[in-house]
């Protein structure tokens, strides 16, 4: 039996498995109908990816039409601030697309280490790193091929492998600030985490961690870079082919600004709450609106291009009814059940919820999407909430769902991303070689582990010493 029609089969025994499952456990009526149903969303997308926001829009409707749900919940947990917040970064990520801004930074950056492989390779991963972290990882992963495929051009190398590495960087770069990932608005807006507290926790482990995938990167391209240094030697007068690119135009005046001003408010906008006593991220969200509104201003004959095709409205639409679905199984008492559940067996242990917080996340994203593992726990942890100690448990949900994006090819968009970049490249004649399962696992899952342990030996050192806030629960 072939793959396409192993999967109804899987897709038929997975859900009564579950529904079999959950009435065993003990659950009622109404939390094995939220389950099954939810059960029903999540597999259809995973086995029919094409097909998700059906399967969303079916998953929803199924659960108003059993009585699982009703609309004022529906809107409840739809986290309709976070969709917002995700609107307005895309609408100002998108203008500066058109203005040629990051043309401009990444040429600026690279453009003086062209005769110095080492160099070169370690600020294309850093690059990376940096714009996941202030844009998003898919706008960060197209910006970075293109100039991956310059390189590997002139260079005349695969550019798989360096591509490969420097897909590592970018998804551990979007969990370093607020900005960077979904799964991070998410997680900051229910656990009131502020810009500056992505910074002060989150952003040194990340740095940490690309360094250590740097290091090991470089081992691995110690015979190419050998290579790019002799054929930068061949090549007559040492040709820069960044060097227009890297020149500032009066015409990149006002992204930057706009990108800065952004930038600021974002970093300030919990000490510029406090003083006019605004409520928690509330500015969070007015500053990505506002940055958003300006933008549109700016461009006016231009802005409803920018707002119909830079605005991922297919992805966004997705996130809507996911929220709305997983908030269900908060509604029926599942979350709740789960988390006396994690309390019973950890005993209360910080470092027990930690771990297993970690492995589900975890596990979740390597196999189907960070973004669903994340919406599945914060109802868990926000329960936990009330009873232990959580502010190291939302920094290892946000590192699980970032760190382990890295083992396969599905783990995260950005993967996919790349993955078919460089299959478009093949299909056009150019010399990449073909990315497999196998190929990406053997490489992507030790430096999944090896950045998670680390992550998480930092995160929870850091628990030991009592270097974080005072537990609200004394």
């Amino acid at each position: 039996m072939n793959e396409e029609k192993l999967k109804p089969f899987l897709f038929i025994l997975i859900i009564f498995f579950t529904a079999i499952l959950t009435h065993e456990l003990g659950l009622n009526a109404t939390q094995v109908t939220s389950v099954v149903a939810l059960t029903i969303f999540i597999t259809g997308s995973f086995f029919y990816w094409s097909f998700r926001v059906a399967f969303a829009l079916t998953g929803v409707s199924l659960l108003l039409f059993l009585h699982v749900t009703d609309l004022d919940h529906i809107i409840k947990y739809s986290n309709i601030d976070v969709v917002m917040f995700i609107i307005g970064m895309m609408i100002i990520v998108g203008f500066l697309e058109e203005r040629g801004f990051f043309d401009w930074l990444t040429a600026r950056v690279l453009s003086p280490y062209l005769d110095r492989p080492a160099i070169l390779i370690s600020l294309i991963w850093f690059t990376g790193f940096i714009m996941a972290s202030l844009v998003d990882e898919v706008t960060s992963i197209l910006f970075m091929l293109a100039i991956v495929m310059r390189i590997s051009k002139y260079y005349r190398i695969d550019p798989l492998p360096l591509s490969l590495f420097l897909v590592f960087t970018t998804n551990i770069g979007s969990s370093a600030t607020v900005v960077g990932n979904p799964i991070g608005v998410l997680i900051a807006f229910r656990a009131g985490l502020t810009f500056l507290d992505f910074i002060r926790w989150s952003f040194p482990i990340a740095l940490v961690s690309v360094a250590t995938i740097t290091g090991i990167g470089l081992i691995y391209f110690k015979s190419v870079r050998i290579r790019m240094v002799e054929h930068h030697k061949r090549m007559t007068g040492g040709k820069n082919i960044f060097s227009e690119m890297a020149v500032f135009r009066k015409d990149l005046w006002v992204p930057t600004i706009l990108f800065l001003t952004v930038i600021t408010g974002l970093a300030l906008h919990h000490e510029i709450e406090t003083t006019f006593n605004l409520p928690k991220n509330s500015l969070l969200l007015a500053v990505s609106l506002a940055g958003a509104g300006t933008a549109l201003f700016i461009e006016h004959d231009k802005a409803i291009d920018i707002v119909e095709k830079r605005v991922d409205w297919w992805t966004l639409l997705y996130f809507l009814l996911l929220f709305s679905s997983v908030g269900t199984l908060e509604f029926t008492g599942v979350t709740g059940l789960i988390g006396k559940s994690i309390l019973h067996f950890s005993k209360g242990s910080v470092f027990m919820v930690m771990m297993l917080v970690g492995v589900v996340a975890g596990s979740i994203t390597a196999v189907m999407d960070n973004v669903l593992a994340v919406a599945i726990v914060i109802p868990i942890v926000l329960d936990l909430m009330k009873q232990i100690y959580v502010f190291p448990v939302w920094w290892i949900l946000l590192i699980a769902g970032t760190y382990w994006g890295n083992a396969t090819v599905i783990g995260s968009t950005a993967n996919i991303v790349m993955a078919g970049y460089l299959e478009k490249a093949k299909k056009r004649g150019e010399e990449v070689s073909e990315i497999s399962m196998k190929y990406w696992v053997k490489i992507g899952v030790p430096i999944s582990l090896i950045t998670y342990l680390i992550a998480f030996g930092l995160l929870y050192a850091q628990y030991i010493m009592g270097l974080m806030p005072p537990n609200p629960l004394g």
